[in-house]
């Protein structure tokens, strides 16, 4: 997945650090590749916004012209959807930007740990949302949604075959860059060769998963206690919805 974020802010040293921090985060995450954009103003922001999706936008707080609340206001009139992350020295501005429903704070000077766990955050939401695999078979191109699969398995080593209730998919390409790309919609790397969808699983032991319509899936014995510990958070997330 490819994410397009905004920095917004009138300090460039401030913004330069804050895309230097990013990039190495993304390029620590799997799967996710990004495109980064500074702006100075809010003006030049929303101007660039006219004609750009952004997935998220850093939004300093206090800027001259537009501040972060007003560009915010104006963000939110044309796009509900952008995850916003206000970069802000003070915490007077929280209680009215609530109205914008800002996805978190970060506080300056930032703190690498805080922003990783934030954008950790936005990049799942964001994740969340594209909840359709796209690949082409024979030129052909396809838009799978991602909770009708069952499982993705790998066939010689090359090919992937995504299996749904009602038919099978292949085409070349990598299971682990799926792994990377469906983490957060419920699956596990559970063997070297199968990534499952819990959804689909009826029952669970160290060797073996049975998924609900009889077809049996391994465990390998170095990912078992991973798996059982990934399947139990999947059913306690599930009982708190």
């Amino acid at each position: 997945m490819n994410l397009h974020i905004a920095i917004c802010d009138d300090q460039r040293t401030e913004a330069s650090r804050l895309e230097e921090l990013l990039m190495k985060l993304l390029m620590n995450l799997q799967g996710i590749t990004g495109t980064i954009e500074i702006f100075e103003s809010g003006q030049s922001l929303l101007t660039a916004m006219s004609s750009t999706a952004y997935d998220i936008v850093y939004l300093d707080m206090e800027m001259p012209g537009y501040n972060g609340i007003e560009v915010a206001e104006k963000i939110r009139l044309e796009d509900a959807g952008v995850l916003i992350i206000y970069v802000t020295s003070h915490t007077s501005y929280m209680r009215r930007s609530f109205e914008v429903h800002p996805f978190r704070y970060l506080l300056k000077p930032i703190d690498e740990h805080e922003l990783q766990a934030a954008t950790v955050k936005a990049v799942q939401q964001c994740m969340q949302r594209s909840n359709v695999l796209s690949f082409s078979i024979h030129h052909i191109d396809y838009n799978l949604k991602v909770d009708d699969i069952m499982y993705i398995t790998v066939e010689r080593g090359k090919k992937l075959v995504l299996c749904t209730e009602n038919a099978t998919y292949s085409y070349y390409g990598k299971l682990g860059e799926l792994e990377g790309r469906l983490w957060p919609h419920d699956f596990c790397r559970v063997h070297t060769g199968y990534l499952v969808n819990w959804l689909y699983v009826r029952s669970l032991s160290k060797e073996l998963i049975q998924l609900k319509n009889g077809v049996e899936l391994p465990v390998s014995r170095s990912r078992s206690s991973d798996s059982l510990r990934s399947y139990h958070a999947f059913i306690e997330k599930r009982l708190l919805r």
